[in-house]
Formats: structure tokens, sequence, C-alpha cells
């Protein structure tokens, strides 16, 4: 009896090792590192709610909500993700609401991040709105005198389009005057991820598979531009 119990217990030891080794090696694969950094910008916050939708929706709140999504996916696939805000709140040391101040402090987290590592991105989440309510889709923008983020905003509007611009095609567009395109230092894209002014999209953009949805074809189309399969 006593032989049968040893041999037991041995053979419970042996499997609860064996899943151990298996769990810490899935670790290990789940936490792996790329060497890339990606900045997720949300845009607005606090005191600038941005624009409004037809449902109501504060485009402030839609692109944190899409902005914490995307970071656990990039997370995922080995990126180190900083986020320039994770609250609901303006970004500058004045009491008062400054937009230049905001936007400049989020410049400086980006050119932080891309002071410690040069294999960064910056990519600043919006919502578009337009007076006609049919018109809808996601699309991106880049500095137009960034080589590297016009490469990044056709990676990820090639995406958009595969998954989001089904019906119509939209195409990467260039741009010279956006502050945050200017002032940072890393290639970064704006991505228009939807239209709050269309009101299926803005119903849309609050839901969670979809946010989910749209984190993953950012995700591919960052993951394109760095050549990771």
């Amino acid at each position: 009896m006593s032989i049968i119990l040893l041999v037991s217990v041995t053979v419970i030891a042996c499997n609860m090792e064996k899943v151990i080794v298996e769990k810490e090696s899935e670790s290990v694969t789940t936490e792996k590192k790329n060497g890339r950094a990606v900045v997720i910008d949300p845009g607005h916050g606090g005191a600038d709610p941005g624009k409004v939708g037809t449902n109501g929706a504060k485009e402030k709140n839609v692109n944190l909500s899409i902005g914490k999504v995307l970071k656990e996916v990039l997370e995922k696939q080995g990126f180190d993700v900083v986020m320039t805000r994770t609250e609901d709140t303006v970004l500058g040391n004045s009491s008062k609401f400054s937009k230049i101040g905001d936007l400049n402090a989020r410049c400086d987290i980006i050119n932080a991040v891309y002071a410690k590592n040069s294999d960064s991105i910056m990519v600043s989440l919006h919502q578009n709105s337009f007076a006609q309510e049919s018109v809808h889709g996601a699309q991106s923008f880049y500095y137009q005198r960034s080589e590297n983020s016009k490469r990044l905003s056709e990676s990820i509007q090639e995406e958009l389009n595969k998954g989001i611009n089904t019906e119509k095609a939209k195409k990467a567009k260039p741009n010279d005057s956006y502050y945050m395109l200017i002032n940072s230092k890393c290639p970064g894209v704006i991505v228009e991820c939807g239209f709050l002014s269309n009101h299926t999209e803005a119903n849309q953009l609050l839901d969670e598979d979809y946010q989910k949805k749209l984190a993953e074809i950012l995700c591919r189309g960052i993951q394109n531009y760095f050549g990771i399969e």
C-alpha cells in the first residue's frame, strides 16, 4: 500500500512540475519584448472634450477607451507601450486649460520615449466629424515631410481599408500643419478612427468588440511597418 502511495505522489509531483514549466514557458512567450516602442496619444481630455457624437459620446472618452485596448493588444505582441494620458485629464502644468500647453506636454512624453529608443513611433487617436451624416470610415494622417511617417500611415491605412473601409478605401493623407505631427521627433500618425457624426459608426465606436477589432487592425499596421510577422 505504501509503495502504491509513493508512486502516486511521485506521478502527481512530476505532472505538477510539467504544468509549472509549461506555464513559465507560456509566460515568457507572452512577455517577450520585440525592442520597439509605441506611444499612444488619446486626443483631447478633461476640459477639452473634442467632438460630440450624434449619440452624445464625447471624443475624449472614445479616444481613451480605444487607447487602453490598443495598449493591451500591442503589449501582447511584445511592444513597449506608453500612453500620454490614462485618465480624463488635460496635460501640462497650467492650472487653467491651455491647448498649446497640453500639446507640448504630449510631445514631451513622445520625444522622451524616442530619446531612449529610436525604434519608437507615435499613434494619436481621434474621431472625425462631418456635416453630412452619411460620411464614415477611418483614415490615417501623417507629416508630409517625414518619409517614415508616410510609410507608417500607409501601412496602417492599408489595414484600415481591409477591416473598416470595406465599402470604399481611403488613402493615407499628408498634412503639414498638425502640431503633434510637426513636433514629435519620431515617426507618427494621427488616426481618425471613425465619424461621430455618423450615427451607426458613433455607436460602433462605443462597442467593446468593435474597439478590440480596431485595436487589432492598428496593431497589424504597426507590425507591418516594423516588418514584424
